[in-house]
């Protein structure tokens, strides 16, 4: 893992055949859940991600400020329908890149206006 302080490692992931994001900053010792479904268990990924800060820890010669790594769950907007987990995975990296923070909008309008207009327009986004 990569990363300077005040930096945020976007990390999708796809357990289950169900996308969702991850933003950790490994200095901070803290990850942040995205999750359009809310359903999604975090346990496998979670001992994978907490391995891998403290690996990062180890060779940065970093000393860990808590005993366990803090997970955050974001507020993020519940997707509309079953299939479309990718596109607000997409549509939270490019918030968290284009604000430079983890708060995402929660509009569900706002997602649908961005992402849903056609499939033909959006090689554009």
């Amino acid at each position: 893992m990569v990363s300077k302080p005040d930096q945020v490692v976007l990390a999708p992931f796809n357990p289950e055949g169900h996308w969702a994001l991850l933003a950790i900053n490994a200095y901070e010792d803290t990850v942040f859940y995205l999750d359009s479904l809310r359903t999604t268990s975090k346990a496998t990924t979670r001992y994978v991600t907490d391995t891998a800060i403290a690996i990062f820890h180890s060779q940065k010669n970093i000393n860990k400020s808590r005993k366990q790594t803090l997970w955050r769950t974001v507020k993020c907007p519940l997707q509309v329908g079953s299939t479309t987990c990718g596109y607000y995975v997409m549509k939270y990296m490019r918030e968290i890149v284009n604000r430079g923070s983890i708060v995402i909008s929660d509009s569900v309008c706002y997602i649908s206006n961005y992402f849903f207009c056609t499939y033909n327009n959006f090689h554009e986004y």
